[in-house]
């Protein structure tokens, strides 16, 4: 059974050098020091899934000052322990962990469209929403990268909440100004 622990920086240094490098394309991948930043802030989780102290798979999450819709930033895991259910049990794991201060976990998927891998992309959505999210139809430009955006409910799903204002709401707050207006731009149509 996975059990959830928040890292500290140093195992998150250690998470990064080991494993996010292999699991996450140098285009998806934040610099280390900017994950500690925000860790050192406040607004940032870094947790692992363990199974007798083993680390089975990890998830990143940034949490915003206010409310309640927080963004899943990361989630992978490890090549040894995928295909046996494993990231549906984070997912669920996930939603416990955060029930009590989020009601949304937003997340980014690679548009299967945009991507290098069309069906790998396509993949990672089903995966997304064979543990519950909903494929909304807001796509968000980030970096040279096209996602589509996807909600998690951990509590009660807001009604009509407008998923473009708060994703581009997350990135102001997660990025310097400058990266904000060079590197975010949602995509109508």
């Amino acid at each position: 059974m996975l059990t959830l622990r928040l890292l500290d920086e140093k195992e998150t240094a250690l998470l990064y050098e080991q494993h996010m490098r292999r699991d996450f394309p140098p285009s998806e991948l934040k610099h280390l020091s900017s994950i500690t930043a925000m860790q050192r802030r406040g607004c940032y989780d870094v947790l692992g899934a363990y199974e007798s102290n083993r680390l089975i798979a990890y998830a990143l999450l940034y949490r915003p000052e206010q409310g309640r819709i927080l963004l899943l930033d990361y989630l992978a895991v490890l090549p040894a322990y995928r295909n046996r259910g494993n990231g549906r049990a984070l997912m669920t794991l996930l939603r416990s962990y955060y029930a009590a201060a989020a009601d949304v976990l937003m997340i980014e998927c690679e548009r299967p469209k945009a991507a290098p891998d069309e069906q790998e992309a396509r993949l990672r959505i089903r995966f997304y929403e064979g543990a519950g999210a909903v494929l909304t139809n807001v796509r968000i430009w980030l970096f040279e990268v096209e996602y589509s955006i996807l909600v998690f409910p951990c509590g009660t799903m807001p009604e009509g909440e407008d998923w473009a204002q708060r994703m581009l709401s997350i990135y102001r707050q997660m990025l310097p100004q400058e990266l904000y207006e060079r590197n975010v731009r949602l995509i109508r149509g």
